[in-house]
């Protein structure tokens, strides 16, 4: 029985090769997209990359930042708390985590900075509308698509390059939602590849007679548009990746941990060139309910030492100062430790920041620990929309109006200005409109 289109959809294999999300892909044709604007590869931010690190399951903020100063952190966490003698000390109040001292490195060659006490209005504690609220970006109300998304709609639409984002996963986070763009999902290099049906080889004369026959249907839908951009994708990006494999050169040694891996696979992507701008990669296991101390502070020496790798192999292939991480959290944990030597859910916590184009620092207060809220949890002081903002205004180069929506939400002073611009006076006056947020 002779392969068809319909089989071809009904395995949805190419689908699995691209890890395609595109809610609304029905919408518009792949004609639209290519008479888009290209801007996404242009003006002065062209070669700089942004790299996502996602800790999955609610990232004790309290035990990364620790305020070691304050003696009622040692009375809410009698057993869990970090002892003084044990901190990495940044000021005499707060530290970080000794599990953290390749972070610490990287903070006192000015490679790093921290965000204190971020979060949002009205926190949900639930990790599924959490997770959905930070990828969207929009506390507000329920978005289908993601920040990243709608940075990628906006300014990046309609460019031949199928691989300005990458999710190194198996499927694509909703921070790449997007109405109109694909994004595909690559755990790994020599993994990834246009799937046919399993009575083809799987080479390339078959892969595209595949297409020729996916390409008899009617030319007319929306739906076959898409489909037919997103296989000829598939195959370029495909056949980038095995020469990505082939001349990637690095004298770093990663970490033997899967989130290294994943953090080198995108070392390899940067290094080939290939035009990608945004990466985004996952480390689960941060909700710690019960026995939280071996638990998270292996995390996040797994975290802390797969950064300082990739930022070492970044600078040795001369992109250190293209590259920035930044960390985030469904949302952080209570104050008081629970009675299995554990946290639960709770609400602000920082995020880092990392690389080499940046204003190291510390920004914005500790949270208060005399001053909680009516369920005893953290306030937070920064909104996460500022953070993005930043990123998307001052690193990525885009505009914010569409990606974070309405609200005032100042620039936070971590992307550090290129000596010709005399922005100095805009860093002075993000870190004036932080301290005022704080002091609210």
């Amino acid at each position: 029985m002779p392969f068809t289109r319909r089989d071809f959809l009904k395995r949805g294999a190419l689908f699995l090769a691209m890890g395609v999300t595109a809610p609304t892909f029905l919408t518009r044709t792949a004609q639209v997209l290519a008479e888009e604007d290209d801007a996404c590869m242009t003006g002065p931010n062209v070669k700089r990359v942004l790299v996502v690190i996602q800790l999955g399951g609610g990232n004790d903020g309290l035990n990364n930042v620790v305020p070691y100063g304050d003696p009622l952190y040692y009375k809410a966490r009698p057993t869990l708390a970090v002892k003084q003698s044990d901190v990495l000390p940044l000021t005499d109040y707060i530290g970080l985590n000794p599990n953290l001292t390749p972070l610490k490195a990287l903070y006192d060659e000015g490679h790093a900075a921290i965000i204190q006490a971020v979060g949002y209005p009205n926190p949900n504690r639930s990790h599924f509308r959490s997770t959905d609220i930070w990828t969207s970006g929009r506390p507000d109300i329920v978005e289908q698509t993601g920040w990243l998304g709608r940075y990628i709609d906006n300014t990046c639409s309609g460019e031949d390059r199928p691989l300005y984002a990458v999710d190194a996963a198996d499927t694509v986070s909703k921070l790449f939602w997007t109405g109109h763009s694909i994004v595909p999902a690559i755990s790994s290099i020599a993994n990834f590849d246009f799937l046919t049906d399993g009575r083809f080889p799987n080479d390339r004369n078959n892969q595209i007679e595949a297409l020729k026959l996916l390409n008899n249907g009617a030319s007319g839908h929306d739906y076959n548009d898409y489909v037919r951009r997103a296989a000829l994708d598939a195959l370029d990006t495909s056949d980038q990746l095995k020469k990505v494999a082939a001349s990637y050169r690095s004298t770093v040694q990663y970490p033997n941990t899967g989130f290294a891996r994943g953090l080198q696979m995108i070392a390899k992507l940067i290094n080939a060139d290939l035009g990608t701008r945004i990466f985004h990669i996952t480390i689960g296991g941060f909700d710690t309910h019960a026995g939280q101390s071996r638990t998270h502070g292996l995390l996040l020496k797994t975290v802390a030492e797969g950064a300082q790798a990739f930022l070492r192999d970044i600078e040795g292939f001369g992109r250190a100062d293209d590259v920035m991480l930044m960390t985030f959290s469904e949302f952080g944990r209570r104050v008081m430790e629970n009675g299995s030597q554990g946290t639960d859910h709770g609400t602000a916590a920082p995020l880092y920041i990392m690389g080499g184009g940046m204003n190291p620092g510390v920004f914005g207060d500790a949270p208060s620990l005399a001053d909680l809220d009516s369920n005893g949890d953290l306030k937070f002081k920064l909104d996460f929309r500022s953070v993005y903002g930043t990123l998307v205004q001052d690193w990525l180069g885009g505009d914010t109006t569409n990606i974070i929506g309405a609200g005032s939400f100042p620039r936070i002073g971590f992307v550090r200005a290129p000596a010709s611009t005399g922005r100095a006076s805009d860093e002075q006056a993000s870190r004036a409109a932080v301290a005022a947020l704080a002091a609210k």
